[in-house]
């Protein structure tokens, strides 16, 4: 996760060791912009008890997640009839990509083998 810094990166990896597993969101159509708000909204819920900074970085996680989860078709995309685009939740593609992302990702691959204390 290149394009986040140290901190939008834990923030991000925290939400996805965790909440990020009960993710569910309605089975209807989307534009981006929507789904980042959404995504914005529950990652700073998340990471509330970490205080203002972590809540600070939550719209670039939420950014770099709804864009990676696009882009490996956890959300499927179509252009709608006014020239935009719209993006559709899928719970099965979800949750492949959520996996092979948990199982890459070197801060929850850190927190993992740091036990429960790693994120306090």
């Amino acid at each position: 996760m290149s394009e986040l810094n140290d901190l939008q990166h834990h923030v991000l990896a925290f939400y996805l060791a965790g909440h990020g597993n009960e993710l569910s969101i309605t089975d209807r159509w989307y534009p981006r912009g929507e789904l980042v708000m959404i995504i914005d909204d529950k990652i700073s819920v998340a990471v509330r008890k970490f205080g203002r900074k972590a809540r600070a970085a939550t719209k670039a996680a939420a950014e770099a997640f709804v864009g990676r989860l696009i882009d490996e078709g956890a959300w499927s995309t179509k252009a709608n009839d006014y020239g935009g685009t719209m993006h559709q939740f899928h719970l099965d593609a979800y949750r492949k990509s959520l996996k092979a992302w948990q199982d890459s990702d070197p801060v929850i691959a850190k927190a993992r083998a740091g036990g429960e204390g790693y994120w306090e």
